[in-house]
């Protein structure tokens, strides 16, 4: 149950926190998510370099999806998770407005997938309520 409830992204932001807060870094000021973890040079002869902020921005998409998969659910624990979903949001949202090391574009991507994730929880829960509402009406004539 508790699993059900828990909102995937909590993860993401647990460690971007722990990530900028203890500020792993590199030399030079560096944020973390702005160092270069491969350069991979491409056969258009640009040279694609990945950083610790593009991983992290793609397993936190992995984790949305699968909070989109989860939402296509229904029941009270779906309810749950995306209330809690929003109040991660909000949480999100006063970190990236009010403390240091969350001014950024990539911490402003993942602001968005935090506000993603419950605004399409509630749009599916109420296209499934409305659906099943549609289902009742037509097995009652």
């Amino acid at each position: 149950m508790v699993l059900q409830i828990f909102p995937l992204l909590a993860i993401s932001l647990i460690i971007y926190t722990v990530l900028t807060v203890t500020g792993m870094g590199g030399a030079a000021g560096v944020e973390w998510h702005d160092l270069v973890v491969v350069s991979l040079p491409m056969f258009s002869g640009d040279v694609w370099r990945v950083t610790w902020g593009a991983l992290f921005l793609t397993g936190s998409m992995g984790l949305l999806f699968v909070e989109l998969i989860r939402a296509t659910k229904a029941g009270t624990a779906s309810i749950t998770n995306h209330l809690l979903s929003f109040l991660l949001f909000v949480v999100a949202l006063l970190l990236f407005i009010l403390a240091k090391g969350f001014g950024n574009s990539t911490y402003f991507i993942f602001l968005t997938m935090t506000f993603l994730d419950p605004m399409a929880g509630l749009v599916v829960t109420t296209v499934t309520a409305r659906r099943d509402l549609a289902v009742t009406d037509l097995q009652k004539h």
